[in-house]
């Protein structure tokens, strides 16, 4: 079974039961716990800072495979098939 740790929102969720969470399906969200950080924290790579999960965003990009397939090539290059970094 798993346990999840209960959220906490973002102020600017007005109504977090009507509104979608942004930062967890973000391109731009990184989890990770940090020190002194609770439940429902992380950091938002894109504004460089740690925030509670938000309901709204001016800078929010859905995470889909391709575009985190492109970032991850970005970030770490790529493998030809000889598996050599190019």
């Amino acid at each position: 079974m798993t346990h999840t740790r209960p959220v906490s929102s973002h102020p600017t969720c007005k109504d977090p039961k009507k509104q979608r969470q942004l930062c967890p399906v973000c391109l731009h969200w990184d989890p990770r716990p940090e020190e002194g950080s609770g439940p429902g924290f992380g950091y938002c790579v894109k504004k460089d800072i740690m925030t509670r999960i938000r309901c709204e965003c001016d800078v929010f990009e859905e995470a889909t495979r391709s575009k985190l397939d492109a970032k991850n090539r970005q970030i770490y290059g790529t493998i030809n098939e000889e598996g050599e970094e190019e």
